[in-house]
């Protein structure tokens, strides 16, 4: 069966690569060798497994940690975390699969032939005639279960065709191109005076004052995005990649942008930047969560729901609704 699928890098340039032209060199950064790491610093070459796993001496936290302690509970984050020896395997989503799919290709090719690979359009059966791909199919089920076990992410080419939209109608835009300048998905690690270590790794370290973070939805409207920006905490998520940045002492961020990209034709894209005073109340979100983590860790107790057995009242639009209802019956008879 014939699983290439070339992605001609002379048909195909990253934004990655357009920006590291305009970037230049940068200096204060570190190769990571595969050993646990204790200071803190820009890193290159992490493998997203191993950012999400045991990558520093102590127990560290991510945003996506954070923002689950935050958002929802100390007990959803340990259900999750890699310090659960009792955790469920890692199940990942067809959406998630092309998320980051579309950030190593878009960003930059390096990795991409080593992470995913195209599945074919059609397979050989047993009598050597050609057939339209199917997943009932044993020989197209043996060809999956490879994949996987070689870990790769398997991707539909109609997938990789929409990656190249993306590409291209952003790589028309020069605010795009500029946003997205810089090293593409460093990972900065610091360490909290909890002695907690902090995670982050955003799209691109700025070459300049100015952080950026690509975003994929299916829809790019304002109304869209904003859900997308409160439902996922992403004011939560650039927010510490700033205090990291500045941390570690790289740049002092001025400006925070988001840049949402629809995934379908005609890939149209809508750049957002952040409010800096809800980036402030993120961050002091962030404390907050950290706080927890380092709390929890302590006592190693993962509490649920903060507000659990507190009193729940209606909303206060439901209460006068229904109050200045004059067809509303009593429910007891007067004594």
């Amino acid at each position: 069966m014939n699983t290439h699928v070339d992605i001609d890098k002379d048909k195909f340039e990253s934004i990655g690569d357009l920006a590291a032209g305009i970037a230049g060199k940068f200096r204060g950064e570190r190769l990571w060798d595969g050993k646990p790491i204790s200071e803190p610093g820009i890193y290159r070459k992490i493998a997203m497994d191993a950012y999400h796993s045991q990558l520093t001496v102590a127990p560290s936290i991510s945003s996506s940690g954070l923002r689950e302690i935050e958002n929802r509970s100390p007990l959803h984050y340990w259900g999750s975390s890699y310090l659960n020896p009792d955790r469920p395997e890692d199940d990942s989503t067809p959406a998630l699969d092309f998320g980051r799919a579309v950030h190593t290709l878009l960003l930059s090719e390096d990795g991409f032939r080593d992470d995913y690979v195209v599945r074919p359009e059609k397979y050989e059966d047993d009598e050597g005639k050609w057939k339209p791909w199917s997943g009932n199919a044993t020989v197209c089920k043996e060809w999956l279960a490879k994949r996987k076990a070689e870990g790769k992410t398997v991707l539909l080419k109609s997938q990789v065709d929409d990656i190249h939209g993306m590409a291209d109608r952003i790589s028309k835009s020069q605010v795009a191109v500029d946003l997205l300048r810089g090293r593409i998905e460093r990972s900065i690690i610091t360490k909290d005076k909890t002695g907690v270590y902090l995670k982050s790794r955003p799209d691109s370290i700025p070459a300049d004052t100015i952080i950026a973070d690509l975003k994929t939805c299916s829809d790019a409207s304002q109304v869209a995005i904003s859900r997308s920006i409160i439902n996922y905490g992403y004011l939560q998520q650039m927010a510490l990649a700033i205090s990291s940045l500045e941390a570690v002492g790289s740049s002092k961020v001025n400006d925070a942008v988001l840049l949402f990209v629809e995934t379908t034709y005609p890939y149209a894209f809508n750049i957002k930047p952040l409010d800096n005073g809800d980036i402030y109340t993120a961050m002091r979100l962030n404390r907050r969560a950290i706080d927890i983590f380092a709390r929890c860790l302590a006592e190693n107790d993962w509490p649920t729901y903060a507000d659990s057995t507190f009193t729940w009242s209606a909303p206060k639009w439901w209460t006068d609704h229904h109050e200045n209802d004059s067809t509303l019956p009593e429910a007891r008879s007067a004594a």
